[in-house]
């Protein structure tokens, strides 16, 4: 197994947590009458999906498409953090009152 393949695969398993936290965040928010954020989440998994099917498709040495595979991927997990604080910001308040 190569670091290319290893890298695909660690975006597709960032991309399955993006949906568990969606699932998730999408009941609390129902409960908690929030906005629907967890449509960043939804975001969030095309942006790491697409980084890894950009790192699949297209070679490491090419120095152009490793820089859109990982700007797609910082462009996901930034999302996903937005909807996580949006969502769980209310846990770190918490804590620190605590």
């Amino acid at each position: 197994m190569s670091w290319d393949s290893f890298d695909a695969m660690s975006y597709i398993l960032f991309t399955i947590i993006l949906y568990f936290l969606s699932v998730l965040s999408k009941r609390l928010g129902e409960v908690m009458a929030l906005k629907r954020y967890y449509y960043l989440y939804y975001a969030g998994m095309v942006f790491t999906f697409s980084g890894s099917i950009v790192k699949v498709i297209f070679p490491a040495d090419s120095g152009y498409f490793e820089l859109i595979e990982y700007g797609f991927f910082a462009v996901g997990l930034t999302f996903g953090i937005i909807a996580s604080i949006k969502y769980w910001g209310w846990l770190i308040k918490e804590l620190i009152k605590g």
